[in-house]
C-alpha cells in the first residue's frame, strides 16, 4: 500500500471510532474515590425578624425655588414659541404658566415608620 492509502485508511478508522463513541453516548467509567468525600446538602428554611419600612404619602407646599424655576423654564419655552411682536406675550404667558405649575403642591412618598416582619429563605446545608 502506498503512504497516501495508509493515511486514508487511518483517517477512516479514527472517524469510525469517534462516530461510534459519539453514538454510544461516551461510555465512561467512574472512579469510586472521586465521590468518597461528597456530601448531600439538605434543604432547610431559615427565618428571622427584620425591620421593613412603612411608606406614606405627604403633601407639601412648593418652595419658592420651585416656583422660580417653573417660571424661568416656562418663559424660555414661551420665548421659543412666539414670533415677532407675540414673542414678548408668549414669554410672559409661559412664565406665568410655568410658575403656576411650579407652585402646585407636591406629593412625596416618604418612610413614615418601620414594622417588624418575619422573613424566611431557603438554604442548603
Amino acid at each position: 500500500m502506498s503512504e497516501s492509502s495508509n493515511r486514508k485508511t487511518g483517517m477512516k478508522l479514527i472517524l469510525l471510532a469517534v462516530s461510534s463513541i459519539a453514538l454510544s453516548g461516551c461510555v465512561t467509567t467512574v472512579d469510586e474515590d472521586l465521590f468518597a468525600d461528597a456530601r448531600v446538602l439538605e434543604k432547610t428554611k431559615e427565618c428571622s425578624m427584620v425591620q421593613v419600612p412603612v411608606y406614606g404619602v405627604v403633601d407639601r407646599p412648593a418652595s419658592s425655588a420651585e416656583v422660580a424655576a417653573g417660571a424661568v423654564v416656562g418663559g424660555l419655552i414661551g420665548n421659543q414659541i412666539g414670533k415677532g411682536n407675540g414673542r414678548k406675550a408668549m414669554t410672559a404667558l409661559g412664565a406665568i404658566v410655568g410658575g403656576n405649575q411650579g407652585a402646585q403642591r407636591k406629593r412625596e412618598r416618604v418612610i413614615t415608620g418601620y414594622k417588624e416582619e418575619r422573613q424566611c429563605r431557603t438554604v442548603y446545608k
